[in-house]
């Protein structure tokens, strides 16, 4: 053997590099199925350690003289993962739920348990247990889920093993697998289930000692491994369990309160929004008792809280303030007397990320401070519904507030978006928000395809309540509208102070997206170009459908429901999409938007009474469906399927603009910055230009503001140059998104865009 190979070092990172391969290239490939034939080429790094180890022991080819695990994952966040566990115990062993996992070189069991009131959750490998006592160390970076709405924090204190180290500006933790009594390595995770989180997130990796490097394991998806904590079903049960708890312990307190009065003496008296958190320990003493406790250390800030950030957490700044009707309109002249509405020129505004909620205050203001710097007037945020009102009428804004007095500083104007949908699952959503937790409940309660769109497969799409439930008293004891109406009220009295100052407009959610439009194309069964389907089938729109029929004589409709095919069918070969000129068509057509124009009129009729004294302008967003608008079949399939009847000689975009001016909103409608021509042809026939000039015909025609947004990243001139061109017709437009990319590479050429938006006056102004 050469001399260089016989090195001692040379032949410690040999053999390290064997350890980390203790099975065959071949049977640890992970770019095969199994029992096909390993193709080297595309063969992992790490699945081919050991053949490289062995070309390094004999010299190789003198290029590679050392195991090259570049490829290898790194210490960095926990990045997409695929679940790989089950979701519901098996009936034979309702208290266990158990998964395997292969990572091609370690196989990963977990089971998790269930006793009385704890929960454990246990994560073995005997590929692990090799490592230990082959003298190396494995580890598990791991993080939790607490809600499963996709968001990932360090675990709560209660849930930590021993030895386990906090990770410097991470979301996650380290814990060091241990030899077990069967002869594996494990790790064991117990927690009380009342606050157990509903999901785990982790990955391994091996670490061979001082000097060389960590390898890292995925699972076979080549994501990270994830695991259920705790179903549905067991959540449920631990709802019902606490719930009963709660009931005990009120029917106690109560009996304690009448012998404390019988015998003189009195409980301390509790603060309404008093928390157990260390973050709002310290706030809450100073508030109460003028000195401010000691400041916990780094680890103990996040052992109380899995939110990452504190903005969001309750605290007594966040205390409603319901304001009676009389101090609500003396406000109202207050806000009315700083109204102007002397604007020239179009309004420029960037829309902030759906995410805002995860970030720093300060990081925020530094982007904000560029985009007012580039010209920019103002920027629009949405406004969650589900991390507003995590309970039933108890509003925690702490966080936007804090937005509004960035804002304020830097000379900006914010809109917000009253965001009664969820986010996540359509274009360009980067997290996910989901209705509130006790929504979503009362949901379930009423049955899925009561509250929620069902398309004719059955499918529901828990994005927007249905339409149908408007007026239905399911919300404990509320209507959707109503419960939106509270909603909007909330925010007039925590932010009236700042109206017309920094707030002069808000856009009201009206569906998915926040657009008025029904969810006839999710993107798990949707792609462009196809027509999208039908939305009628839950309860409440196929009793509103037969009770049409009987109204109108067609008895013999009442069960017949349009056959589209599926979501990506093309109209021609569709049987309704030919005949939808008939009796038939025509009568479903108008029904099935008429539907959505009446839903839109209740929900802006609210908030019409809500901001006008306030002299708020409101707006109402409208999605660009501009696929299959100039089809041949002439029926504008992909507008019907959402509610626009843009067909049989029908405007839909008039028609919505009228409802539109009668509730005092602005028309706002997107793809502004789409040219004619790329996918004019089949089976595309998209027509944007052509799109936008019928909605801004409409709009002009009903008298009504119109203001636009571009539906897809700009990151060229030609879609800067599209929007310049329509601006002299737009009252306001905004700009999508702000990300790093906007204020980095690109920015000389958005604040030049910005410059040449600053002459452009507003239709307004114009006709002044």
């Amino acid at each position: 053997m050469p001399e260089h190979c016989t090195s001692p070092a040379r032949i410690l990172v040999v053999l390290a590099a064997l350890l980390a391969g203790l099975v065959s290239a071949d049977a640890a490939c992970v770019c095969r199925a199994p029992g096909a034939t390993c193709d080297q080429k595309l063969c992992t790094p790490r699945a081919r350690a050991p053949e490289r180890a062995l070309l390094a022991l004999r010299g190789g080819d003198g290029e590679q003289t050392s195991p090259d695990f570049s490829k290898a994952r790194g210490p960095s966040k926990l990045q997409r993962s695929y679940s790989i566990s089950a979701i519901v115990p098996p009936a034979a062993d309702p208290s266990h739920l158990r998964a395997e996992a292969s990572s091609g070189d370690m196989d990963v069991h977990m089971v998790t348990t269930r006793k009385e009131r704890m929960i454990e959750a246990t994560i073995s490998s005997k590929k692990a247990a090799d490592f230990i006592k082959s003298g190396h160390s494995v580890y598990m970076h791991w993080a939790v889920d607490p809600e499963d709405n996709g968001e990932w924090h360090r675990p709560p204190k209660e849930m930590l093993p021993e030895g386990t180290n906090y990770r410097y500006k991470k979301h996650s933790v380290q814990t060091k697998f241990v030899l077990d009594k069967e002869g594996g390595a494990q790790v064991v995770l117990t927690v009380p289930d009342g606050i157990a989180p509903r999901k785990l997130r982790f990955i391994c990796f091996v670490h061979h000692g001082e000097g060389t490097k960590d390898v890292w394991f995925k699972n076979a998806n080549e994501g990270d491994f994830e695991m259920v904590v705790v179903p549905e079903i067991w959540r449920q049960e631990i709802e019902e369990r606490e719930a009963e708890d709660g009931k005990k312990d009120a029917s106690k307190a109560s009996v304690t309160g009448i012998f404390g009065f019988l015998t003189g003496q009195r409980a301390a008296p509790q603060h309404p929004l008093r928390q157990t958190s260390n973050l709002t320990e310290g706030v809450e003493q100073l508030e109460e008792t003028g000195e401010r406790a000691p400041s916990p250390p780094r680890s103990a800030e996040l052992d109380g809280s899995w939110r990452p950030h504190r903005k969001l957490q309750r605290s007594k700044s966040a205390e409603i303030r319901h304001l009676n009707k009389e101090k609500r309109m003396r406000l109202a002249e207050d806000a009315k007397s700083r109204h102007r509405d002397d604007r020239q020129h179009v309004k420029l505004s960037v829309m902030l990320p759906l995410d805002l909620h995860k970030w720093r205050i300060t990081s925020l203001e530094r982007r904000l401070v560029k985009l007012k710097e580039a010209g920019v007037h103002g920027v629009m945020c949405d406004l969650w519904w589900g991390l507003v009102e995590d309970k039933p009428k108890q509003y925690d804004f702490t966080a936007y507030t804090e937005l509004v007095k960035a804002c304020e500083r830097i000379g900006l104007e914010v809109e917000f978006v009253m965001s009664f949908h969820r986010c996540g699952g359509n274009v360009g959503d980067s997290c996910t928000v989901p209705l509130p937790r006790w929504v979503s409940k009362c949901a379930n309660q009423v049955g899925r395809d009561v509250a929620y769109y069902t398309d004719r497969h059955g499918t529901t799409n828990d994005e927007y309540l249905s339409l149908a439930v408007d007026e239905k008293p399911f919300l404990e004891g509320r209507t959707p509208v109503q419960v939106y109406e509270d909603y909007m009220t909330a925010f007039v009295d925590n932010f009236h102070q700042y109206f017309h100052k920094t707030i002069s407009k808000v856009q009201i959610g009206l569906g998915p997206a926040g657009e008025l439009r029904y969810p006839s194309f999710p993107l798990t069964k949707w792609c462009y170009p196809g027509p999208g389907s039908f939305q009628c089938y839950d309860k409440g729109m196929k009793e509103s459908w037969a009770k049409w029929c009987r109204d109108n004589h067609k008895k013999d409709w009442q069960n017949h429901h349009p056959d589209t095919g599926g979501y990506n069918t093309e109209p021609g070969k569709s049987k309704f999409w030919r005949e939808a000129g008939n009796e038939y068509g025509k009568a479903f057509l108008k029904w099935y938007s008429d539907e959505l124009l009446a839903h839109g009129a209740r929900i802006l009729s609210r908030a019409r009474d809500i901001f006008e004294p306030f002299r708020i302008e409101i707006s109402g967003k409208i999605a660009g469906l501009h696929w299959l608008y100039s089809d041949p079949t002439h029926t504008h399939s992909a507008e019907c399927c959402a509610g626009y009847y843009n067909t049989n000689k029908n405007d839909a975009y008039a028609n919505i603009a009228r409802m539109f001016k009668s509730n005092g909103a602005t028309f706002d409608f997107t793809c502004i910055e789409i040219p004619t021509g790329r996918d004019k042809d089949y089976p595309y026939y998209s027509d944007p230009e052509g799109l936008v000039w019928q909605a801004k015909t409409g709009a002009e025609k009903a008298g009504c503001k119109f203001a636009g947004e571009n539906a897809l990243p700009v990151d060229s001139w030609e879609g800067y140059d599209m929007i310049l061109r329509k601006a002299k017709h737009l009252d306001s437009f905004c700009f999508l998104r702000l990300n790093e990319d906007l204020i980095g590479h690109q920015y000389n050429e958005f604040k030049h865009f910005a410059h040449k938006m600053h002459p452009i006056k507003r239709p307004q102004a114009r006709a002044a």
